[in-house]
């Protein structure tokens, strides 16, 4: 029979995992990023709205002609949900038993942090120069100022990039160099004390993300502008199979949606209570000039 701490322990830390991942998710706002709660199998295709980059051209209306309808330029990227990442948790009597709440849910927002950067590094994999072209900016973090953000927004005009929604992911060392610039210090001027918060305001039309995990892909990527059409992704609920014996199998939905899969069971064997958190996702690569990259080097 399980143990009395059945519902207990499990939604201590199934709260500190999506509270972890969440956190470190966050860069993925950025990108066309679509969560649900729906329940799927993985391999099952989910289709995400984009909006194509080129227009077709205004017409010329001759007296007496019908009016030409163009198409709405848009899109959808089919996506494969063919990504499944977990992370596990085991806990026998005794440590739950010699175990705080706190201590259970610090250990729960680390399993869901690894289980984020995990799935981030994986989608930000696509962020190449095969996939995107020339960077934006090459430097290192030392040369980094708002001058090289307003020649980003630069390159991100003249590839008609939508100014609506423009966001600048960074990796720590490039944030760090701009908080130490005259004019984000210099922003209490304006009614925002950057100095206090640590945060970037708006910038040349750019949300500031900073990600400490932002992969290096071989090519010394260190960011990348977006509008968030660059890449798509999908994330669902994993159902698992009828006739299981889980204890509890259900979706779990933290804030903005973003939604994981709860697993957990008590193995009498062991007398070992166990929990699973996973996710099942795809993505695709979207429109080419959705993204300017930015490398060291």
């Amino acid at each position: 029979m399980a143990n009395s701490t059945t519902g207990i322990q499990d939604d201590i830390i199934s709260r500190g995992v999506i509270q972890g991942f969440t956190a470190a998710i966050a860069p993925m706002a950025a990108l066309n990023t679509l969560f649900s709660d729906d329940a799927a199998r993985k391999g099952d295709r989910v289709s995400v709205p984009r909006l194509a980059s080129a227009l077709d051209a205004a017409a010329d209306k001759a007296v007496g002609g019908a009016y030409t309808i163009q198409d709405i330029d848009s899109d959808a990227v089919e996506i494969v949900l063919n990504k499944h990442k977990y992370v596990s948790m085991g806990a026998d009597d005794i440590e739950v038993a010699n175990s705080s709440a706190l201590v259970l849910e610090r250990y729960g927002v680390r399993k869901g942090n690894l289980l984020a950067k995990t799935v981030v590094q994986d989608i930000f994999s696509e962020i190449t120069n095969a996939n995107f072209g020339a960077a934006a900016f090459t430097g290192a973090a030392s040369t980094f100022d708002e001058d090289d953000v307003a020649d980003i927004a630069d390159a991100c005009d003249d590839a008609d990039m939508p100014t609506d929604g423009r966001y600048l992911v960074l990796s720590n060392a490039y944030i760090t160099a701009l908080r130490k610039t005259g004019a984000i210090k210099d922003t209490s001027g304006y009614g925002y004390n950057a100095i206090m918060s640590g945060n970037i305001p708006m910038l040349h039309g750019f949300s500031i993300i900073p990600s400490n995990i932002i992969p290096a892909n071989g090519e010394n990527l260190v960011g990348f502008a977006t509008d968030g059409s660059g890449i798509a992704a999908a994330f669902r609920y994993l159902m698992p199979q009828a006739g299981n014996k889980y204890e509890r199998a259900e979706a779990v939905v933290g804030e903005g949606g973003i939604t994981l899969g709860l697993r957990d069971w008590y193995s009498e064997d062991y007398g070992n209570r166990r929990t699973v958190m996973e996710c099942v996702y795809g993505y695709e690569t979207g429109l080419a000039a959705g993204i300017k990259r930015l490398v060291s080097a």
